[in-house]
């Protein structure tokens, strides 16, 4: 049972009395904001008139996708936007696209997702962000106050914001959120002291993620520059021979492209090492699932949400689901999803710091344990690098979805040992758990301030 305190000056204004709309979260928002006002709080509109402000809404634009060779841009869905480090879903062609300029996001534009089923969730656009063409399903709120912008930026992520930013979404079929949707929603300014220690640890979050981004995306390059073997010559749709004694048990393409098979080869020839020699990997079993409210359960990931630095849709799961040990994520280990379509986001991998230990993980993600006194930095960007992207893709097989197994995993060959740049990527994770750390504390403690308000009024 739902229930929800009102006052009565609320239901008679808003001319309703059924529980079912007063129990509402988007209303029972509105009902806070109203409190506060009474109380003395400032009410300022995202957008329009009086407004922190502007929402500019991007109109649909045509994607051309570019050829090989052909000058190209880089181009990011709408919940790409949300990953760690966010990597392009397609290369789109710099003549053929029209109005791809007005697609890349401006640093401190706080891009905000405006149709699908979890609608609500917002990103800050940084300088990595701002390489990049986004998505034209995407609403970008422009600040120029810097100090606002973190405020808005914080406010709109907590609960009573996603409950204000919801409240009018509409849809046939799929939820919508308008311009004017954003733009109406109002933002208290209650507490002078509580606004800057906001702006402060949000700036300090998104700075701090920025910097491990940019780095991170130098050390992968810097990587994968060092790490031999060829780059792919001609085309793919020329195809190639191969003796038919060697095909084993495996009929796919994939399996046997001579560029993997060269890659490999330069690997072992440069001392590279087996991901069995210097890592564990395994896949927990399937579970029975009883999904729980947060205060019942511990929150659990599936390939997808690794990615993200706020997953979306989050679920918790119940102790008599399974035993959390075999299931938690630990310090150094490695992760990702080993289910899906080999040429999208199957595994590419994330590393388990700080924020996330101990968090747990769905059956269907790959865990790639250090054995001891291995990097695990290092063997962060040996997954993440090109060449070993490759070899676990083309080990990848399955009817419906492809799927990646520990012992076809195993026999992967990473390449040789860089234990400084290893450190390197390992900080940058720590970089990115402490960002989390603070944005999570700055908008439960935003959050908390506000009901303690309401409450006090």
């Amino acid at each position: 049972m739902i229930i929800a305190p009102v006052r009565s000056q609320v239901a008679f204004s808003d001319g309703r009395l059924d529980a079912k709309y007063h129990c509402s979260p988007g209303v029972l928002a509105n009902e806070r904001m109203q409190t506060l006002a009474l109380a003395g709080a400032e009410l300022r509109p995202v957008a329009g008139d009086a407004g922190l402000g502007q929402v500019g809404s991007t109109s649909r634009t045509r994607r051309v996708y570019a050829a090989q060779g052909e000058e190209s841009l880089p181009y990011l869905r709408p919940y790409d936007v949300f990953d760690y480090l966010p990597q392009p879903a397609d290369q789109l062609s710099k003549s053929g696209s029209i109005g791809w300029e007005g697609l890349v996001p401006n640093e401190g534009t706080i891009l905000q997702t405006c149709s699908g089923r979890n609608l609500g969730p917002l990103a800050y656009a940084d300088s990595y962000l701002s390489r990049f063409v986004v998505s034209d399903d995407m609403l970008r709120l422009n600040i120029d106050a810097e100090e606002d912008r973190f405020y808005v930026f914080a406010f709109l992520r907590t609960p009573t914001g996603q409950a204000l930013l919801t409240r009018s979404k509409t849809g046939n079929v799929i939820d919508h959120l308008s311009p004017d949707d954003l733009g109406a929603v109002l933002v208290p300014f209650f507490d002078d002291a509580l606004q800057s220690q906001t702006v402060a640890d949000m700036k300090h979050a998104v700075t701090l993620r920025e910097a491990a981004r940019e780095r991170l995306d130098e050390l992968i390059d810097e990587f994968e520059s060092r790490v031999p073997g060829p780059a792919r010559d001609g085309r793919l749709a020329d195809g190639w021979t191969h003796q038919a004694s060697a095909l084993g048990g495996r009929l796919d393409a994939a399996f046997h492209d001579p560029l993997v098979t060269s890659v490999r080869n330069a690997n072992n020839v440069a001392g590279g090492v087996r991901v069995g020699d210097v890592a564990e990997t395994f896949i927990p079993g399937r579970y029975k699932r009883y999904y729980v409210e947060p205060e019942h359960g511990k929150p659990i990931v599936s390939g997808r949400q690794l990615l993200q630095t706020q997953p979306i849709n989050l679920r918790y799961i119940a102790a008599r689901s399974f035993d959390f040990n075999r299931y938690s994520l630990e310090e150094g280990m490695l992760a990702f999803g080993a289910e899906g379509r080999a040429e999208d986001r199957i595994s590419q991998p994330v590393l388990t710091t700080g924020d996330r230990t101990d968090w747990l993980a769905n059956n269907h993600v790959m865990r790639v344990r250090p054995r001891a006194g291995v990097n695990p930095g290092w063997l962060y960007l040996c997954f993440a690098s090109w060449q070993v992207q490759a070899q676990v893709k083309a080990q990848s097989c399955g009817s419906v979805v492809d799927a990646v197994y520990p012992g076809d995993l195993d026999d992967v060959i990473l390449p040789p040992i860089d234990e400084v740049r290893g450190d390197a990527a390992y900080q940058c994770w720590k970089d990115f758990a402490e960002a989390n750390r603070l944005e999570a504390n700055a908008i439960d403690r935003l959050e908390s301030s506000m009901l303690a308000s309401v409450e006090a009024s």
